[in-house]
């Protein structure tokens, strides 16, 4: 199997650091995807396996979706940190301040800060860390990982391997998605070998809508604008519509996927009225004329050229008109 090659310098010093070290913590962007959770629960087994102390942290809760996950009950939310890690391991996270308040309080509360690792493959990652090993070319962090702990002897606990393989499937949209090359089916034919159950991982992962998502989706599909001929199709989420549903954040990932399945449609932009009063805008490509994520830079967001994303503080009309416009100019460049 051709193997995407961890830099050799980075392998140096990342293993001189988790030799050396004996606490850690390891965390992934908010709102966190089958890509996150998975890299952050293979890399914590990693470091058990190594004989570590570990915490693994979030800002925000698991989503339902993905609480089968072995390995998600140990995610925690906040902490209080009696020991000073040794390093802060940062997972599929393009920008810093996507780890969210208690991950910035962690670096904050430890002056000087200890060293911290920065692994991800989003192309927009800004490099912000002592160690950092990115890169754009694979399809998710947990395709990373897997090459990383394979150059570092690591074993696969049967959790690692599970986690690797929904991080791998999520971020290619169950093996649709541009970036799934024959390297990356080659990586999870080898973790079905190790025993991954693809059958009971698909159906939970894909094959088990909750009904009141399922009416979710029935209003998004009542509520879709097709703008500039039909290319760019777009949905306004509001806190007004979802408490009428009884749903909350968790239930609302994968919903832009309905606006991108669209015959004719280049563009998808999904926004959500979060809790908090912000808005979360989701933008997805199906172009390579058009990346989302040179459109996302503008309003302070990123991601992929294919899928990006923003947070913005302010109504979610005027989100709408901020972002839309700049959509419908970049289809209308298309021939």
């Amino acid at each position: 199997m051709k193997t995407q090659p961890i830099p050799p310098s980075f392998l140096k010093q990342f293993r001189n650091l988790i030799h050396n070290g004996k606490n850690f913590a390891v965390i992934a962007h908010f709102r966190p995807d089958g890509d996150a959770l998975g890299a952050t629960i293979a890399m914590g087994g990693a470091l058990h396996f190594l004989g570590k102390q570990v915490t693994m942290l979030n800002e925000d809760a698991v989503p339902s979706n993905l609480k089968f996950m072995e390995g998600s009950e140990s995610i925690i939310r906040t902490v209080d940190y009696a020991d000073r890690p040794d390093a802060i391991i940062v997972l599929d996270n393009g920008d810093i301040k996507r780890i969210g308040i208690p991950g910035m309080a962690l670096i904050r509360d430890n002056v000087p800060a200890p060293v911290s690792v920065n692994i991800d493959h989003h192309e927009t990652n800004n490099r912000y860390a002592d160690l950092n090993c990115i890169i754009p070319e694979e399809c998710s962090t947990c395709a990373i990982l897997y090459h990383l702990f394979l150059a570092l002897e690591i074993p696969l606990s049967p959790a690692m391997r599970d986690a690797l393989y929904i991080g791998i499937s999520t971020d290619t949209g169950s093996f649709q998605y541009e970036r799934t090359t024959p390297e990356v089916m080659e990586i999870a034919a080898d973790l079905l070998r190790q025993g991954v159950n693809v059958h009971d991982i698909n159906r939970k992962l894909y094959q088990e809508i909750p009904w009141k998502k399922l009416m979710l989706n029935r209003e998004v599909l009542n509520g879709i604008h097709l703008n500039a001929a039909g290319r760019v199709a777009s949905f306004s989420l509001t806190r007004d519509c979802k408490n009428r549903l009884g749903v909350t954040e968790d239930d609302t990932d994968g919903l832009i996927d309905i606006l991108r399945s669209i015959e004719g449609v280049l563009l998808a932009i999904f926004l959500e009225e979060m809790d908090n009063g912000k808005i979360r805008i989701s933008l997805r490509s199906k172009t390579p004329a058009v990346s989302v994520s040179e459109i996302a830079s503008r309003f302070g967001g990123g991601g992929h050229a294919m899928a990006a994303g923003i947070r913005m503080s302010c109504p979610i009309e005027e989100a709408r008109a901020k972002v839309l416009p700049v959509l419908e100019e970049a289809v209308s460049l298309i021939s």
